[in-house]
């Protein structure tokens, strides 16, 4: 972001020198320079997020499959088959394909509009007169928002999973269901099950949509009070201000207020929510595992145990879970 602030303000001092200055080697080799310093960093920020997000995809992926192979058979009794799946198909495509890209767009947005605010805070001092009751109102807004949509979010991916095991369900007992004349009866246990579904979504997407709206305000009033000040300010006398970082401030709020500040708040929101399915998939590679295969006591007894095979058991009690009495 430093980078293309500087690219931008070497871009205006270039536009207002004369012709035959502009067509100097020393401005044409500063403006070719600072273009390919800033695509050579965009490269570089782009390559590095993508890498370290898929390699931390990766671990989870594998240290969750690992802990479910080896994971005890109560596990599997308590957990559905449509969970499973759904940590894995589900939860991990969003890890690997919609988080990596949410932050990127979330790091690229958020560099912008700080750099847009302290570039409008230092050439317009003003702008300070108007920010904090926006900062204020802002801060509230999102806690909201955040906490809200993390919940619908978690409510989502809980009631994808049924739908996951009622498909695998009917794929594996479709001939029970039509000898028993049940087609009817599983489809509209379907139909609601999916609506409970798209039910939590369409409230995420609604939370959305109110958030967005305000942002909105938020931005434009913030153009606004920085367009009136600056005027006023310059039709005064009260602070001179050159036109070059005049046009400057106004086109980088202008861009934030238009598409960039709202988009990242939301993006900022949409990070926290899809960890929730981080959360899910690193969840499942902390599961208590069954005994190991192999154990220090293997070497210690030789070829010829046991020498007599037999058990004798004094006042034994078992039970089948530890949840469930003896």
């Amino acid at each position: 972001q430093a980078s293309s602030l500087v690219t931008i303000i070497f871009f205006g001092e270039w536009a207002e020198q004369p012709d035959a200055v502009q067509s100097s080697s020393y401005w044409i080799g500063l403006v070719y320079g600072l273009t390919l310093v800033l695509i050579f960093f965009a490269f570089i920020r782009t390559r590095l997020t993508f890498f370290f997000c898929l390699k931390a995809s990766q671990h989870l992926h594998d240290a969750a499959a690992e802990a479910v192979l080896r994971a005890k058979i109560e596990f599997f009794d308590t957990n559905p088959l449509g969970r499973i799946l759904n940590r894995f198909s589900a939860d991990v495509g969003i890890a690997d394909d919609q988080l990596p890209l949410t932050l990127v767009d979330f790091l690229v947005g958020f560099f912008l509009a700080i750099g847009s605010v302290a570039t409008a805070i230092v050439s317009l001092p003003m702008t300070l007169l108007a920010l904090p009751p926006l900062l204020w109102y802002f801060v509230r807004l999102r806690k909201i928002f955040v906490t809200t949509t993390r919940e619908l979010k978690r409510l989502e991916g809980l009631a994808r999973s049924p739908t996951y095991a009622m498909i695998g369900e009917a794929l594996s007992g479709v001939a029970t269901m039509r000898a028993n004349d049940a087609i009817g009866f599983f489809q509209k246990k379907f139909e609601d099950v999916h609506d409970a579904h798209g039910r939590a979504f369409f409230a995420f997407v609604a939370s959305s949509r109110w958030f967005a709206i305000r942002m909105d305000f938020i931005a434009f009033v913030f153009m606004s009070v920085t367009s009136l000040l600056a005027v006023l300010f310059q039709d005064q006398g009260w602070l001179s201000i050159s036109p070059a970082v005049l046009g400057m401030c106004l086109t980088l709020l202008l861009q934030m207020a238009g598409t960039n500040f709202p988009w990242v708040v939301r993006q900022s929101a949409e990070v926290v929510n899809q960890m929730i399915s981080v959360e899910r998939v690193s969840a499942f590679g902390h599961l208590p595992s069954e005994a190991p295969l192999v154990t220090n006591y293997d070497d210690k007894v030789g070829a010829e145990w046991p020498i007599e095979p037999s058990i004798s058991t004094t006042n034994l009690t078992v039970r089948y879970r530890a949840s469930l009495p003896p």
